[in-house]
């Protein structure tokens, strides 16, 4: 009696639209031209520099950070070199957004030469997850320190208890 493999999908999968999983995304995510032009924003980047596509689309990448910013700097890096490129820790001070502290990601995209995918995260959730590894090694810190001071105690009273 042979049997033969059952299908996992009745019916074929949906197809996987690259644009809406990038726009689930919680971290900015931009698209910027060999121009210097921004081709395309997600949501979060929508609410971080707190305006639409359609406003930033077409604009300079200048428009949303200021010419100094390191940001900038790592952008013309991924373009020359054609290699990915990251910083953590950097301090973007925007027109439109407050300071925040961020780790960007630039890298290029193979099939449009010039053109660079920026993903700015930002920093909160990264040290919200520091800070609950430092509780960690606090508190095993602790424990191993209680543990030591039994020990110690424990040496004396052994002797005196012997005599």
């Amino acid at each position: 009696m042979s049997t033969s493999p059952i299908p996992l999908y009745r019916t074929q999968p949906p197809a996987i639209d690259a644009e809406s999983i990038i726009g689930a995304l919680e971290c900015a995510v931009l698209v910027v031209e060999a121009d210097g032009t921004l081709s395309f924003l997600n949501d979060a980047a929508q609410r971080f520099f707190a305006g639409s596509s359609s406003q930033f689309c077409g604009q300079p990448v200048e428009n949303l950070v200021p010419k100094d910013s390191a940001v900038l700097s790592l952008i013309r890096q991924a373009q020359e070199r054609a290699i990915g490129v990251s910083e953590y820790g950097l301090t973007l001070d925007t027109p439109r957004t407050r300071t925040q502290l961020v780790n960007v990601q630039v890298s290029p995209i193979n099939d449009r030469p010039g053109a660079v995918v920026v993903a700015i995260f930002e920093r909160n959730i990264a040290d919200k997850i520091d800070r609950q590894l430092n509780h960690r090694n606090v508190a095993r810190s602790v424990t191993a320190m209680a543990a030591m001071l039994a020990h110690e105690v424990k040496n004396p009273l052994s002797g005196i208890r012997g005599a």
